[in-house]
């Protein structure tokens, strides 16, 4: 069923990119298409299984994909408006979207190798499908969607490509003024979300990460049993954290009515001899096998519902796939420091980590307060919303610092160059996320309960990191670039009164400054 949601809002994402961007659109679905087939494929050759957080590498993939093809035409549309031809402007579009479409990328693939070298199980598996589908999406968007751009313009099949414009390109938000808002908005959401976080405690926890068991169970019925059903029946029989899955051996003796089953810890419940997982499973076998008989007895169920497999999971393993996951986001998150602060500066590169951070935390507290509970399909999807806020994030750095090059000299505030970059980027920022949410909402309205809580994390991670990467990341990059002003100021000013008659100059500079409104942004794009 999430495979299928996942093809459902694929096709979404087909028509829309095809209504918005018209010709442009039906070839970027040329690429999105292509991007997915070369995913399978070589999914097919390495011998891998589509695991449920390989599907969230697939729909974090889409959504890059997407992202790439957009930032592509919108450079384009750029070109266009300043009135250059056809040929001119695809060849500038893609030069100058492909530096960008590459950081993003990078970073992302940094931190997919990160998680899978320090990950395991479903961070493997997450990690695995996102490494190939950052590759894929890099050679559709910059190679196959360029040469379908190059035939059309050299056999001059299309003179003239038009484009729905949704946002005008003389948009002109003062995002920056909202800031303390958005920060006193985000405070009040993380400090409320993260308290009653810490107040549910292990409550916030699954089956994955507590003590539970685990089975494999088919019925000996000539007629089909229903998933529903079975989960109905256990959970009727006070069975706690209860989830069912149809399950397949692959097998040629494999004739269906197969499931897994997850338990949570009931133990807790029961007393002396009573309180084993080999108990929990027989009251489960009992309250199944009523499915298919009226009445029956211990020696019938065993016949009517056979265990193929009964395993424990104890708080060990638990607690061990818990540190598995945050070593591996710590390790992560720190490589990508290491390479924004190369190709940017500190400062983009610690407000994209508190972006991150933001990000998360706010869909763990939505998830606490919602009643819900993570367990390692949500982990993955954690995961995602890191790749996909990271992607956004550095959209609107890219455009930052070249905006920065751009008003080098012209004594501009830098708040005022943000709020141009990121009203120039506004529109990808909004198609990409609209996009995105297709698919996500797709997958939590027709996912099924098995993959729901993974579509909510999704949906969350997606909507708050379009948001984070407007009102958090760049309003953290100007709180740093006035730090540094005034660190610089505080210097000069302390150099000036070491000097011969420094106290007199910097009597006369404290009263410039407040003439001019000691604004200390005036020099930071210079």
């Amino acid at each position: 069923r999430g495979f299928q949601a996942v093809q459902i809002g694929f096709l979404a994402v087909i028509v829309f990119m095809a209504l918005y961007y018209r010709w442009f659109g039906m070839i970027a679905n040329v690429a999105l298409f292509s991007n997915l087939v070369f995913i399978v494929a070589v999914l097919s050759m390495l011998g891998a299984s589509l695991t449920l957080p390989g599907i969230a590498g697939i729909v974090l993939t889409v959504g890059m994909a997407v992202d790439a093809n957009v930032l592509i035409f919108e450079r384009i549309r750029e070109e266009l408006r300043n009135g250059r031809s056809l040929a001119a402007s695809v060849e500038s579009g893609f030069s100058r979207a492909a530096v960008t479409i590459l950081d993003a990328n990078i970073t992302t693939l940094i931190a997919a190798a990160v998680l899978f070298q320090f990950g395991t199980g479903p961070i493997e598996s997450f990690a695995i499908t996102l490494s190939i589908g950052v590759v894929t999406s890099v050679f559709t968007a910059l190679i196959v969607s360029r040469a379908v751009f190059d035939f059309i313009v050299a056999t001059e099949m299309i003179k003239k490509l038009g484009m729905t414009s949704v946002i005008s390109p003389d948009t002109k938000i003062g995002f920056m003024g909202a800031r303390r808002i958005a920060f006193v908005f985000s405070a009040i959401c993380l400090i409320g979300g993260m308290s009653y976080f810490g107040v549910r405690g292990s409550d916030n926890f699954g089956v994955d990460f507590t003590t539970g068991t685990n089975m494999i169970v088919h019925f000996e019925a000539d007629a089909a049993v229903d998933v529903e059903t079975v989960r109905e029946a256990l959970a009727e029989a006070d069975m706690h954290d209860v989830r069912v899955q149809e399950y397949s051996s692959g097998t040629a003796a494999d004739k269906g009515n197969s499931f897994s089953i997850h338990l949570g810890d009931v133990t807790g419940t029961l007393s002396g001899e009573e309180g084993s997982q080999q108990t929990v499973a027989t009251q489960a076998q009992m309250a199944m096998a009523k499915l298919v008989l009226d009445s029956p007895t211990p020696e019938q169920a065993d016949q009517a519902v056979v265990l193929d497999r009964v395993d424990t999971v104890g708080p060990a393993v638990g607690d061990q796939l818990k540190r598995d996951a945050v070593i591996a986001i710590l390790y992560s998150m720190a490589c990508i420091v290491i390479y924004l602060w190369y190709r940017f500066e500190y400062k983009f590169a610690f407000a994209a980590i508190l972006a991150i951070i933001h990000d998360v935390l706010f869909t763990l507290g939505v998830f606490a307060i919602a009643g819900r509970e993570l367990s390692l399909p949500v982990i993955a999807a954690l995961l995602t919303i890191i790749g996909y806020s990271l992607n956004d994030t550095i959209v609107v750095f890219d455009r930052i610092r070249e905006d920065m090059q751009l008003y080098r000299g012209r004594e501009m505030k830098f708040s005022d160059i943000l709020n141009i970059s990121i009203n120039q980027t506004l529109a990808r920022t909004l198609l990409t996320s609209l996009t995105t949410l297709f698919v996500v909402t797709v997958l939590a309205v027709f996912g099924g309960e098995a993959i729901r809580d993974f579509a909510i994390a999704l949906t969350t991670g997606v909507i708050v990191g379009t948001y984070s990467s407007i009102f958090v990341a760049s309003p953290c990059v100007l709180l740093l670039q006035n730090w540094e002003n005034a660190r610089r100021k505080n210097k000069l000013d302390d150099d000036d009164q070491n000097k011969p008659g420094g106290k007199r100059r910097r009597k006369n500079k404290k009263k410039k400054n407040t003439d001019d409104g000691g604004d200390l942004e005036e020099s930071a794009a210079v």
